[in-house]
């Protein structure tokens, strides 16, 4: 279903502007970055600070750029956004310890 509702995003997005797609896959590869940073960090409450800080941090950068440049998708790549932030999970990133 999440991925029925991106490439319709994604597809809303590309008629208003040729190249809306680099705006999202450029988030995603980002955030997944910052994610794997931050999957390196041993303390919880850290770790759990970084996460949030840095996924907002990202989401208000992103955001300001499409505002910026590319004023005609903004709604799409906002509700694109959106959709990236709740489906991608921080704890994905973590290695899974094997149990003994």
């Amino acid at each position: 279903m999440l991925g029925i509702i991106a490439f319709a995003l994604l597809l809303m997005g590309s008629f208003e502007h040729p190249i809306f797609f680099v705006i999202p896959l450029t988030y995603l590869v980002s955030i997944c970055v910052a994610y794997y940073i931050g999957a390196k960090i041993n303390d919880y409450g850290i770790n759990a600070a970084y996460n949030w800080s840095i996924k907002w941090a990202l989401f208000v950068l992103f955001l300001y750029l499409t505002a910026t440049f590319m004023q005609n998708v903004f709604i799409s790549a906002m509700l694109f956004f959106i959709l990236i932030n709740t489906a991608l999970n921080p704890t994905m990133f973590f290695k899974k310890e094997a149990s003994s």
